[in-house]
């Protein structure tokens, strides 16, 4: 590789850690972008290319060249129109609509969270690439609620280091096919830990009104872990069993998962930071529905 690489001595400390972790916090970038690093062979290690879920010996020189065929900038929609929860000038708190990707992509074109987080607060794009234009977490396409995103590099650096060291509290809402059958799903994700814990709030029927709080932060976590204790989400065509006479019955057009809640402590401030949103509309439609025909 002829590019200048950046260059991190590991520590004592660090030994054991994933190579994964390690480039996340030091170069103080979103999980996501360390993992595309790894696969685009952009780590080595004593002359040797890391791969996602190499640890580290705790003493060698780990260098990070610059990821290749990085994108064009995404473009700002100005006529998507955003709810803004809270906004400063380190962060702002959005509510993510169903059936809206967060970035960019192959599928989704510019028709995203994103570009419409930019044309609210185009600094955002002054963090580039490498810091996913401040996008700290994610939520699946098809589920609505709540979303913070960073406007500043220390209000990244620290929302992205609270979030991996599992600092912030989020509770999902959704609408499920039965009850639980544990209130503590603790079941890997690929080959990481992931812990989430489960209360029905109510039922009508077959249908559960389910609260989910994961303790750590795995793709699809709630889907998965609402599946295996016996209570899949609604409409869930993955980890359910999608579109059926239920969901029919229910008006439901979509997964029946919302993001009601996010608390943490301020990146910039320190200062306590709590935000719920409630179940929109049509989620809201479908539990009465459910409620009236099974109640």
């Amino acid at each position: 590789m002829s590019e200048t690489p950046r260059t991190f001595q590991a520590r004592p400390a660090d030994a054991d850690q994933r190579i994964e972790a390690f480039l996340a916090a030091r170069l103080a970038v979103h999980p996501a972008h360390a993992e595309k690093l790894l696969r685009q062979g952009r780590v080595q290690a004593e002359g040797r290319t890391l791969a996602r879920g190499d640890r580290l010996l705790g003493k060698e020189w780990v260098e990070v060249f610059p990821p290749s065929g990085d994108k064009p900038p995404p473009l700002p929609d100005r006529k998507l129109r955003l709810a803004v929860v809270h906004e400063d000038p380190a962060l702002a708190v959005v509510v993510k609509p169903s059936s809206l990707a967060m970035h960019p992509g192959p599928a989704h074109g510019s028709g995203t969270l994103l570009n419409g987080l930019i044309a609210l607060f185009p600094e955002m794009l002054e963090l580039g690439s490498e810091r996913e234009y401040g996008l700290v977490h994610r939520l699946d396409m098809a589920t609505s609620g709540v979303v913070v995103v960073a406007r500043s590099e220390a209000a990244y650096a620290g929302l992205v280091a609270a979030f991996s060291e599992r600092r912030v509290e989020k509770v999902y809402l959704a609408l499920v096919r039965g009850a639980p059958r544990t209130e503590r799903v603790e079941a890997a994700i690929g080959d990481q830990e992931a812990i989430t814990e489960l209360e029905l709030l109510e039922r009508a029927g077959e249908v559960g009104l389910l609260r989910a709080r994961p303790l750590t932060g795995r793709t699809h976590q709630v889907r998965i872990h609402a599946g295996l204790a016996g209570a899949p989400v609604l409409h869930d065509d993955r980890y359910g069993q999608g579109a059926d006479d239920l969901t029919a019955k229910l008006y439901l057009n979509r997964m029946a998962l919302h993001a009601h809640r996010l608390a943490f402590e301020h990146p910039v401030t320190g200062a306590r930071c709590e935000y719920e949103v409630p179940l929109p509309r049509d989620l809201k439609r479908a539990w009465k529905r459910a409620l009236k025909l099974f109640g």
